[in-house]
């Protein structure tokens, strides 16, 4: 019953969080920086993202977004075979698991959760790319002072 308890309260931080990136993002849009086609760390990061669990970005115009502030990255999609699953990949999450899923009417079969598997795998590579890459801001943004 604690499982399922601390179970629901993640679920709910992360609508919360996802509310809180929503309303930010259309709030401010000074503070974030997205990545373009010219970025190889974009193009590599979207095509696996594709290639390993079918995202989607094309609903997305900035799908892979640099923060200044504090150095944080994201990248937001939407995964078709998930039942059209929102996702969001985020770089600096303080609790250090940035996979944040947000979906309705899902049904857990072993293909579902072999996706799922995928997705956490593509992130965790995706995190150790960036936290060993010289420079991470975006090729508009290098050898800038912020």
């Amino acid at each position: 019953m604690d499982d399922i308890r601390a179970t629901l309260k993640r679920m709910r931080d992360a609508v919360k969080l996802y509310e809180a990136t929503q309303q930010n993002s259309q709030e401010d849009t000074t503070q974030q920086h997205p990545y373009t086609e010219q970025d190889e760390l974009m193009k590599t990061s979207l095509e696996s993202c594709k290639t390993q669990f079918g995202a989607n970005f094309s609903k997305n115009s900035s799908p892979m977004i640099y923060y200044p502030q504090d150095g944080d990255v994201t990248i937001s999609g939407e995964v078709p075979e998930l039942n059209n699953a929102k996702f969001q990949f985020r770089y600096r999450e303080p609790s250090g698991n940035g996979v944040f899923l947000w979906v309705n009417n899902l049904i857990i079969t072993d293909d579902t959760i072999s996706k799922l598997s995928k997705m956490l795998g593509v992130y965790k590579n995706w995190k150790q790319e960036l936290s060993t890459s010289e420079d991470i801001k975006p090729m508009d943004m290098r050898n800038k002072e912020l």
